[in-house]
């Protein structure tokens, strides 16, 4: 019987479970190694977190938090492990983290991408607008926010 899931920070050891759920998530994602250990190292605006579950790696988030405001850059779950709720606490866990200095977190999501939206939209996330050609080769995404004082 699995234990309960552990979130912590993202070391640069993750990396190698952390990318091959991104590259089982995202077929076309722009994310590499290299990209991800300069957010870890870099990046003083970037928090990331990996979820585990019994020492393995099941999941990943990551924001970056300016001043008062929160934009998530990813949440993936290793395949296994989607529609269990482990999605929802990563969110949870993300809210929580950014609350003493941010009112509202937003993200960016395809349009073709209905399980992320109906994710976002369980966990109080609003639509906000789209952005044309965000992921480039004509594929839209649609902008979520959810306001934490609400």
């Amino acid at each position: 019987m699995a234990g309960e899931p552990v979130i912590r920070e993202m070391q640069i050891e993750d990396l190698n479970d952390v990318y091959a759920i991104e590259v089982e998530a995202f077929k076309n994602s722009t994310w590499t190694m290299e990209a991800y250990t300069r957010e870890l190292v870099m990046n003083k605006f970037a928090h990331y977190f990996v979820m585990e579950l019994d020492g393995e790696i099941i999941g990943y988030t990551g924001i970056w938090l300016v001043v008062d405001q929160c934009q998530i850059t990813t949440v993936a779950l290793a395949k296994k492990m989607r529609g269990k709720g482990y999605s929802h606490v990563l969110i949870e866990h993300i809210k929580e983290f950014v609350k003493p200095q941010a009112d509202v977190v937003s993200l960016e999501v395809r349009v073709d991408n209905t399980p992320a939206m109906k994710l976002y939209e369980r966990n109080g996330f609003k639509y906000g607008g789209v952005r044309k050609n965000y992921y480039g080769e004509g594929l839209d995404a649609h902008v979520m926010w959810v306001n934490l004082n609400e």
